[in-house]
């Protein structure tokens, strides 16, 4: 693969060309960055007229946005015509960029992907260098929908009749996924649809229980799910049609019949131990580990090759296939997910469990698998379905099968029979989940909320729960939790912003940080035992002392700069903000509390006062 092209010498063929304006999707913010750094060198300048234009523009921003008066890239976005824009950067930046591309005035704009959606910021030209992008702490290969977001910023409607989209050699690219995705059809939408504890407090507020599910299932998610479950009811009627010929016999459930007398015999003649029992959400994923079965595992995912139990414990395994081709045995109890995939191979006696053309076609089709794929819903019953020890006990005697005259017929007959009732008891099951599955997540919520009481036994608010619906932000159990053990008691503004921050943040992305002042870390250490015995319940935020420490300046120190704030670490710009507007966002939140808790709102009210200030005013 040949290096990737100048970023002047890229938008020199631009200008020759007449491909103008244009933005440049690069992997990275540094990427963005150093192309940046590589127009300080070049010689070439824009004529004086248009650089007047782009100081025009700049000086209407600068009139709303003061902070961008002394960006370090403002001299050479007047001079070379050219600018960066990516999240490391504050949005009033970011909204000169804007407002200089609609205007006409840059020639090219160098973007991460963030800027393909939501945002109205057409070019004539769209120049791709990339064909995957960095979520969380890997690279995974760009969406049909991702690709032709990012090819459908080129061509601006009234101005070009034919916009172009430009694929440059690259490392970092693979041209058949921007062939897949300039020729494939988009991914569907999938609902996010999330119920929280501030949801289900705000609805069983304006509404009686009995009346929930009925809301619930008017949900674009509820939608989906019975889309789901309409195509395995279509799988059903066929297994359906399938098991007629294996109707009653002599005896009405002979499956069931044949399978004690079977197991017994089995005992008998083996002396085999009697398996012993699992929990009941290990029980409920065996149903569904076929092979070919998609599943979440505590490191990514993997395609369920088969599965077996241990020699030694007796314990439910899976053998399962993961990305790059690895194949793992894995105890059941460890998978995280069971994802509504299911992969069609051709299965062998013998290691490695697949034919070697099914092992390249199912290592092939996990490497492809979108983001997010829909998760199965997991009915967890208290009771299993099992054979009765009491049956399992009786002498072969008292079967009527030694001598049953069908006895060949269900010999032959019962390993198919019981694959299909395994298969429609695990369709049934799978369908009930997938149509009551917002239900179930709704009442889970109200049993916790009850437990915490929040609610009385009859799904009524108590006076706790009136004023903790106010709380409708992330983490929510925790902060109302922290209120009412009065964690904030009497605390100075600089630390409940803190750990209102520590709480808001949500990146682990490594950097320098001022040190946290030995209050904040104690309180912080409280918040952290709270947040751990909230586990179960509530997934705990990173609280992170560092970044709670870089609010702590800001609130506690008034006569600090904004300039003086990023001397102080090694986060961009950009990120320093989105920090500190989520914390104004949670002290908000703790403001509305006036009436029940005054004190802390107070105390809130003192830390929105001394935060919102300098660059933080600018932006409502």
């Amino acid at each position: 693969m040949p290096p990737s092209i100048h970023p002047v010498d890229l938008v020199t063929a631009l200008r020759q060309k007449r491909l103008t304006p244009a933005i440049v999707f690069l992997t990275s913010r540094r990427a963005c960055d150093e192309a940046m750094q590589a127009f300080e060198q070049d010689q070439a300048i824009l004529p004086p007229a248009r650089q007047q234009a782009i100081a025009t523009v700049l000086d209407q921003v600068i009139a709303q946005f003061p902070s961008i008066a002394d960006h370090p890239l403002l001299e050479t976005v007047k001079r070379i015509g050219v600018a960066a824009h990516h999240a490391g950067h504050l949005p009033s930046w970011k909204i000169a960029v804007e407002e200089l591309m609609r205007q006409g005035c840059l020639d090219a704009v160098f973007a991460t992907t963030t800027l393909a959606a939501g945002v109205d910021f057409p070019a004539r030209t769209v120049v791709l260098t990339q064909s995957s992008v960095r979520k969380t702490k890997d690279f995974t290969d760009l969406t049909i929908s991702e690709v032709q977001q990012l090819a459908g910023r080129a061509g601006r409607r009234g101005k070009d009749l034919v916009g172009f989209a430009i694929v440059t050699p690259s490392p970092y690219i693979d041209l058949s996924v921007i062939t897949k995705g300039l020729t494939g059809q988009p991914e569907p939408i999938d609902s996010q649809f999330v119920i929280t504890y501030p949801m289900v407090l705000n609805l069983l507020k304006a509404h009686p229980l009995e009346q929930i599910q009925p809301i619930l299932a008017k949900s674009f998610a509820q939608f989906q799910l019975n889309q789901r479950a309409e195509t395995l009811e279509r799988k059903l009627d066929l297994l359906h049609e399938q098991m007629k010929p294996y109707g009653p016999r002599v005896c009405t459930d002979w499956i069931t019949q044949w399978q004690i007398f079977d197991h017994a015999r089995k005992q008998k003649a083996h002396r085999a131990h009697i398996r012993r029992k699992e929990p009941p959400e290990v029980t409920a994923r065996l149903h569904f580990l076929t092979p070919g079965r998609v599943v979440g595992l505590p490191k990514g995912r993997g395609v369920v090759l088969r599965q077996y139990r241990s020699r030694g414990q007796r314990s439910p395994m899976v053998t399962v296939l993961r990305p790059g081709g690895a194949i793992t045995e894995c105890p059941v109890g460890i998978i995280t997910q069971i994802l509504d995939r299911v992969f069609e191979f051709e299965e062998a006696p013998m290691y490695p469990w697949c034919t070697p053309k099914s092992l390249d076609d199912l290592s092939r089709e996990l490497a492809e698998l979108p983001a997010r794929i829909p998760v199965l819903p997991i009915l967890v019953q208290d009771e299993q379905e099992s054979i009765p020890e009491s049956a399992i006990a009786q002498t072969l005697d008292d079967f009527p099968c030694p001598t049953c005259p069908s006895r060949p017929a269900c010999q032959k007959d019962h390993a198919t029979a019981l694959k299909l009732r395994q298969e429609i008891q695990r369709h049934t099951k799978a369908i009930q989940a997938l149509r009551t599955s917002l239900w179930h997540r709704f009442q889970a919520k109200v049993e916790v909320l009850q437990q915490f009481g929040y609610l009385t036994s009859t799904a009524h608010l108590t006076e706790d729960g009136e004023w903790a619906r106010l709380i409708r932000i992330d983490h929510s159990l925790l902060i109302t939790e922290l209120i009412r053990a009065e964690a904030f008691s009497g605390i100075e503004p600089q630390l409940l912003a803190g750990v209102m921050a520590s709480i808001a943040h949500d990146d682990d992305r490594p950097g320098a940080f001022p040190r946290p002042s030995p209050g904040l870390s104690s309180l912080l250490w409280q918040v952290r035992r709270l947040a751990e015995a909230l586990a179960p319940h509530e997934d705990p935020p990173l609280l992170r002392a560092d970044v709670a420490a870089l609010t702590e300046k800001w609130v506690g120190d008034p006569t600090l700069t904004w300039i003086g704030l990023c001397k102080l670490t090694t986060m961009a710009e950009g990120d320093i903000y989105r920090l500190l507007a989520r914390t104004l966002e949670y002290l908000s939140q703790l403001h509305a509390l006036k009436t029940t808790h005054p004190g802390l709102a107070e105390t809130a009210d003192r830390a929105i006062a001394v935060l919102r200030r300098g660059v933080l005013e600018e932006l409502p």
